[in-house]
């Protein structure tokens, strides 16, 4: 594998420098990063490079700045030549007006048997960046993606996309790497510093964020931030981008391009979910380049051929001069080149990624002979001679920013133990101690509750009243502790013979109450016999005693049109219980007073 990379000064320089007659357009494939952005200056590159090699494959984006060989550069045209020695190649043009279909199409088209990586790049302004990702994903997620979303000079009017075949406002282009032996690595690099509090995205529909707890986006970056930042919404929101952390670990930011006046909300590059939880974050100059001189160390034992670069344009934007600082220091490990995007796409560990923020690394080797390390070993790096004038205003920020975060997790941790406190408190005034059944005062609740759910839906419930029969005389000849006993495995009984839906509880003593929703009193009669065979069939083995005992049961059904309070039901199924201690125990009573026993 052989790669050049050339860097022209303007649409000239292409025409009369561009040099591809020594190539052979069969296993040669060009990336171009065009930083002129007007439709027309885009259509003569494509023409000039047709020109210059008819046959060579080749796929292009406008950018918000171009990435050549560890240097920035503006308003140029970038090309990186690779010349492939055991690698075949496939380019394609995506279109779709449902961005996850465009995403699915991608991956079914083309992913081939031997594909190692799809380089993809997205328009900048019209495609949902995540819902391509995820369109690929659900295709194949194993197979790795890099590039990124085209760019402009911050106009915010148009971006565009290229190939042999034509320019394109809207969609894909991409170019599949089919080999057996090249070699694939990918990392990225945001170093973004969280700040403040966990906050949760409550609304939000794909990259239109509306609230963060309950609370307008704009409305959140001004309490936070204050009136400059939340007045100068989106573009001030650049260097303060929300960043959530996802389930493998990987810190991902947002950043903004529209604001909603009428409601305050936001228009992100990349999508975010209800129930995400995010924090504010902001550069840190130093810790970014202090962490890319360390990962440069860790890049040297890959021993790349070519190293792409896909990095967002907020990044360029705050890093300023200091980009080069993390740019340079990779050309000395491989050639590299790229452009600064409006979202870069990822891939690690088996899993797609639609960023903001970053800077990805895409490196490539077909050299057979050596050993690519594809998971990236942490080293140490030897502490920089100290000085004591030296990045005093890093050193304060840090400082700052790390009492903050400490505070943050301090409070938090507080926070949920207190919330661990209340729900158990909660879990406790609910329940009663002996059975860990529902108390009475939680029964009475619940079943106000679906009464008037019932009311509203013309729809009655029942509920029974049972108590176990004489069991006084259970205390009187076994004590009180070998009662509670019985009163358990009732419990237990009463647990084990009902729904789920079912609301059991001890209303106390030996007298329980359970609620049966959506259930009638021929229902009712069913579940409350049947409650009554198990205890009258059952044998309970305490100590030396073997005691059988037995239960007598009181049903009523609500009456939605009537009943305005769950006491009333409860009342009618306690005069039916009644009923049935009056009759001789061990028995069922539904409230009409007909009685139902077996005995």
């Amino acid at each position: 594998m052989r790669v050049t990379n050339h860097n022209y000064k303007n649409l000239a320089d292409l025409k009369q420098n561009l040099d591809l007659s020594h190539v052979d357009s069969k296993n040669t494939l060009m990336q171009v990063f065009s930083g002129l952005v007007t439709e027309s200056e885009v259509r003569q590159i494509q023409s000039i490079i047709n020109e210059k090699c008819s046959g060579i494959t080749f796929i292009g984006t406008t950018t918000a700045g171009e990435i050549h060989n560890g240097q920035v550069f503006k308003n140029t045209i970038s090309i990186s030549i690779m010349e492939f020695e055991f690698t075949g190649f496939n380019s394609y043009y995506f279109h779709h007006d449902d961005d996850y279909e465009l995403g699915r199409n991608i991956a079914k088209t083309s992913f081939k048997n031997d594909t190692k990586v799809a380089i993809i790049f997205i328009d900048g302004l019209l495609t949902n960046g995540s819902e391509v990702v995820d369109g690929i994903s659900s295709i194949n997620s194993n197979i790795p993606i890099a590039g990124g979303m085209a760019a402009e000079n911050g106009a915010l009017k148009n971006t565009f996309l290229f190939n042999n075949e034509g320019v394109y406002r809207k969609g894909a282009v991409v170019v599949s790497l089919n080999s057996d032996v090249l070699k694939v690595f990918t990392d990225y690099q945001l170093n973004w510093q969280p700040i403040g509090k966990f906050m949760t995205v409550t609304k939000a529909d794909k990259n239109h964020l509306y609230e963060i707890d309950n609370i307008s986006v704009s409305d959140i970056y001004k309490k936070y931030l204050g009136d400059a930042v939340g007045d100068g919404l989106p573009h001030s929101a650049t260097e303060f981008p929300l960043l959530k952390i996802e389930d493998d670990g990987m810190e991902v930011c947002r950043v903004f391009t529209h604001k909603f006046e009428e409601d305050g909300s936001l228009l992100s590059i990349g999508n975010l979910q209800v129930g995400d939880k995010v924090r504010l974050a902001f550069g840190n100059v130093n810790l970014i380049l202090q962490r890319a001189r360390k990962n440069i160390q860790e890049y040297s034992l890959l021993q790349f051929e070519a190293i792409f670069t896909y990095s967002c344009a907020s990044r360029i934007a705050f890093l300023q001069s200091d980009i080069v600082q993390e740019l340079e220091p990779l050309n000395c490990v491989a050639p590299i080149a790229g452009f600064f995007t409006f979202g870069e796409i990822f891939h690690k560990h088996g899993k797609n990624n639609f960023l903001n923020i970053s800077l990805t690394i895409l490196g490539l080797s077909e050299n057979t002979n050596q050993q690519i390390i594809h998971t990236v070993q942490k080293n140490t790096v030897k502490n920089e001679e100290k000085n004591v004038f030296k990045n005093k205003h890093f050193i304060v920020l840090d400082a700052l920013t790390n009492l903050s975060n400490t505070v943050i997790d301090e409070l938090n941790n507080a926070n949920k133990k207190l919330e661990e406190a209340q729900n158990k408190l909660t879990e406790q005034a609910n329940h009663d101690y002996l059975t860990n059944l529902y108390n009475r005062r939680y029964f009475n609740e619940v079943a106000q509750g679906f009464l008037q759910v019932a009311k509203r839906e013309s729809n009655n419930f029942s509920v029974l009243m049972l108590d176990i029969d004489k069991f006084k005389g259970i205390n009187d000849s076994y004590g009180h502790l070998i009662g509670d006993e019985v009163i358990k495995v009732l419990s237990a009984i009463l647990i084990d013979n009902t729904r789920a839906a079912d609301i059991v509880s001890r209303f106390g003593g030996e007298e329980f109450a359970i609620l049966l929703p959506s259930t009638d009193s021929t229902g009712a009669l069913a579940i409350a016999e049947k409650l009554r065979r198990v205890v009258e069939n059952n044998t309970i083995s305490i100590e030396r005693y073997n005691i059988k005992f037995t239960i007598s049961i009181g049903i009523s059904s609500t009456n939605y049109r009537d009943d305005n309070h769950i006491s009333e039901a409860l009342n009618r199924a306690d005069k039916a219980l009644y009923e049935a201690k009056e009759n001789g125990r061990n028995r069922t009573v539904v409230f009409s007073n007909k009685v139902f026993s077996d005995s």
